[in-house]
């Protein structure tokens, strides 16, 4: 699919008499407004350019604020979509709406438009903090259902609709993780690096370890208490095991000295196309080279889930398999050198395990 043939922008005077053609096309055929900020509630453009303030008074204290973008078709400047963020999840929103509306002209669908106003918005999501993106189709929109599987879409449940918002009576919910890194992350960008990878299973780990040796890097990387974590001829192992919900980093410096054990408490730890991944769960424990053990992003928890990116259950299970690690990692950092060490030196080919 080509991706280029869209673009998001705010609405602008330029396009008022296509969104004022858009809503009328819309009433004439029956279509539901899904993304368009009440377009069908307002007789002229100025009126529906005034958002938060018509919105707040419609729906009082379930009001979330959103931003709205039009999809305009580059070749010919043609309005084809719009759609919008939703900043928050009010409880009908979480139950039934999601994070993100959206709609196509008539006579433009089935063409692929939505997938890519899907992939062009998500970055959009990212930069307002929006890290888990819930998404919610019509059990029998099979078109709306393929652009969120395409765009990473993975299906939480079922519900009735009892809003009576689609045709089936079965609303579909479906959760974008924003949170996903990979593997190959680094590969053509950031830094000049050397990349190895390698299976093992032991009695500790079994999965794919990733080690990077960036030999040049473009910015170095400075955690907010200062430290370096990469810079030229750093190096960091990354391991990934299938059936933990936990990811280690190991970093090293540019004498093989450890900086830091990195540990991230991942939702899912999986693989795609051959490359590994970890879903980010926000809580990480860290070791020192001293051997202090310290748990981090308490607050990216609280507030993910006071955001509503996930359920009660989610978010005790954080907490409970960052206390397990943690009790875990207490005086047990001469271990863990010895471990993380054994495989940098084998990377490094020093040695052979």
């Amino acid at each position: 699919m080509n991706c280029d043939r869209l673009k998001l922008i705010s609405p602008s005077n330029e396009y008022k008499e296509q969104v004022l053609e858009y809503r009328k096309i819309f009433l004439e055929n029956g279509d539901s407004f899904d993304g368009c900020a009440g377009l069908e509630d307002c007789e002229t453009y100025e009126e529906w350019l005034d958002f938060d303030n018509r919105l707040s008074k419609k729906y009082g204290e379930n009001y979330v604020p959103s931003n709205v973008y039009l999809a305009i078709r580059i070749s010919d400047n043609k309005l084809i979509g719009i759609i919008d963020i939703r900043k928050g999840l009010s409880d009908f929103l979480y139950n039934y709406g999601g994070n993100i509306g959206y709609s196509v002209i008539p006579d433009e669908r089935k063409k692929g438009y939505v997938t890519e106003m899907l992939k062009q918005i998500l970055p959009k999501c990212k930069a307002m903090n929006i890290n888990r993106v819930l998404l919610t189709c019509d059990k029998e929109n099979i078109a709306s259902r393929k652009a969120i599987i395409a765009n990473g879409g993975v299906l939480e449940n079922e519900v009735p609709d009892n809003s009576h918002l689609g045709k089936s009576g079965t609303i579909q919910r479906y959760w974008i993780s924003l949170k996903k890194r990979y593997a190959d992350k680094f590969v053509g960008n950031r830094a000049n690096s050397k990349l190895k990878t390698i299976s093992v299973k032991d009695n500790y780990f079994s999965g794919d370890i990733y080690f990077y040796n960036f030999i040049e890097v473009k910015d170095k990387i400075l955690i907010p208490n200062g430290k370096c974590i990469m810079d030229n001829n750093y190096k960091w192992l990354e391991f990934y095991d299938y059936s933990s919900r936990v990811k280690l980093t190991a970093i090293y410096d540019e004498n093989n000295e450890i900086i830091e054990w990195y540990f991230d408490i991942a939702g899912e730890i999986g693989k795609e196309n051959g490359i590994p991944y970890e879903d980010d769960l926000y809580l990480d424990v860290v070791v020192t080279p001293t051997g202090d053990v310290i748990l981090l992003d308490e607050d990216e928890l609280k507030e993910a889930f006071d955001r509503k990116e996930m359920t009660k259950d989610e978010f005790e299970n954080a907490y409970k398999e960052s206390y397990q690690l943690m009790n875990k990692l207490k005086n047990n950092k001469d271990n863990l050198k010895e471990y993380t060490d054994k495989y940098l030196n084998q990377m490094l080919g020093v040695i052979k395990v």
